[in-house]
């Protein structure tokens, strides 16, 4: 077993926000990484970090409650930075700590779209991990880079894609996502905007899901991404759930396929990580649920500790070639745990500078 001192040293960015708190969440007991730095906001600055958290923190080690929260104006030692910071911050936080040589993996949207910063979902396309070469000389040189994870509708469903695009290949994706309230982050929206209620609308999030999956299931040619060549269509909804993003899914491949065969390809998927001992890695990646009425949010949202993808309901669809539902948990695969999976990805691949 490691000691603290053999502990890769973390910090975290937005720490109590939603995201960071989780991310503190899953940090409190990892076998690699350890908590020694911490920021959220400026007026947050000075504060010791249980003393934002307040009840959220309670289950955390002392060892992480009690260190102070920095500015994000501050340098910072950790050579690994995991940020849950607002997309407006992380634009700038995020390349000035790239510059500084530290390796940077964010949660945020502001560098998903950028052609040198991998959209990394590790079971699915973690040869795109490749693009940290093409930003050695973009950051003045140095060891440090910036990866991304998706929006967190788009880490779950792109899961569920990424067999189906390799066995009958992906034409058309038509997409209605059923998203939780956490999913808004704090304050979210109002409780009686939900109640007997469901929002027809997130702002920025059909663009999103319709841009992602592409990107993180194009090739990597000559150090870039080209994007694969299908088509997403999306309508996002807020619903009246805690946890967990449901998405109920129509695909046009481009060779048809039978239900049971969209079935067996689900079940055989076997993640290209398999033997690297990622800590965070589920096992499975995807569970295929045979009763009719799942998955559901909340039996099926913690399936591999949160980071398992559940996908039911496959059946022929009248107007495509299949229909399905996939559910993952937002707040796990969706952000705080694709976060971390991704530096323990980044650090199995020797990318890390220590």
């Amino acid at each position: 077993m490691k000691t603290p001192q053999d502990m890769i040293p973390v910090a975290v960015l937005g720490a109590t926000g939603m995201v960071g708190e989780q991310l503190l969440a899953l940090l409190a007991h990892h076998p690699w990484f350890r908590v020694v730095e911490v920021a959220a906001s400026d007026r947050s600055a000075g504060q010791r970090l249980g003393a934002r958290l307040g009840a959220a923190g309670r289950a955390l080690p002392s060892s992480i409650v009690e260190v102070t929260l920095k500015s994000l104006d501050d340098a910072f030692e950790a050579p690994l930075v995991l940020s849950a910071l607002p997309a407006d911050r992380a634009l700038e936080v995020e390349a000035r700590l790239a510059g500084a040589g530290h390796l940077v993996v964010s949660n945020a949207s502001a560098f998903r779209a950028d052609a040198q910063v991998p959209l990394l979902v590790p079971d699915v396309n973690p040869q795109h991990l490749d693009l940290l070469d093409a930003q050695r000389t973009r950051w003045g040189g140095g060891s440090g880079g910036i990866i991304t994870n998706p929006n967190c509708s788009v880490a779950g469903l792109v899961v569920a894609l990424a067999p189906l695009h390799q066995a009958f290949g992906l034409r058309s994706v038509v997409v209605t996502t059923l998203q939780a309230i956490s999913g808004a982050g704090r304050p979210g929206p109002a409780a009686g905007d939900l109640v007997d209620n469901i929002i027809p609308f997130i702002g920025n999030e059909e663009d999103k899901v319709e841009r992602e999956p592409r990107k993180i299931l194009g090739g990597l040619v000559d150090g870039a991404i080209v994007g694969a060549d299908f088509t997403v269509s999306a309508t996002c909804t807020r619903v009246p759930v805690l946890h967990g993003h449901t998405a109920s899914v129509s695909v046009a491949f481009q060779h048809d396929a039978k239900p049971q065969e969209v079935v067996q390809v689900l079940r055989d998927f076997a993640s290209p990580l398999t033997g690297l001992g990622l800590p965070t890695m589920p096992r499975p990646s995807i569970e295929v649920l045979d009763d009719e009425d799942r998955p559901q949010p909340r039996l099926d949202r913690d399936l591999g500790n949160g980071m398992t993808v559940s996908v039911g309901r496959i059946r022929r669809c009248s107007v495509q070639h299949a229909s399905f539902v996939v559910l993952s948990h937002n707040l796990i695969r969706g952000a705080a745990g694709a976060a971390l999976l991704n530096a323990e990805l980044a650090v199995a691949r020797g990318w890390l500078a220590r």
